[in-house]
C-alpha cells in the first residue's frame, strides 16, 4: 500500500520537475523580450518582412534570432 503510493508521488514528482523545467526554459526565452517592449513580436516582424521582400526565406526562427541579436546589443550599449 506505501509502496504503491511512494511510486505515485515520484511519478507525479517527476511530472512537477518536467513541468518546472519547461517554464525556467521559456522564461529564459522570454526574457529578452521583456526588456525591450519597443521591438515587434517575431511573427509581426516575419510579416513585415513578407509584405516588403515577397521572395524572402526568412522564418519565424530567423525572426526570433533577429530579436535575440537586436536584444543582445542593445544591452550592450
Amino acid at each position: 500500500m506505501l509502496e504503491q503510493e511512494l511510486k505515485e508521488v515520484r511519478r507525479d514528482r517527476e511530472g512537477i520537475e518536467t513541468e518546472l523545467s519547461d517554464l525556467r526554459q521559456k522564461s529564459k526565452n522570454d526574457a529578452p523580450r521583456k526588456n525591450f517592449p519597443d521591438f515587434p513580436e517575431p511573427a509581426d516582424l516575419l510579416n513585415q518582412l513578407k509584405a516588403r521582400r515577397k521572395k524572402s526565406r526568412a522564418d519565424l526562427a530567423d525572426m526570433e534570432v533577429v530579436l535575440e541579436i537586436l536584444s543582445y546589443a542593445q544591452e550592450q550599449d
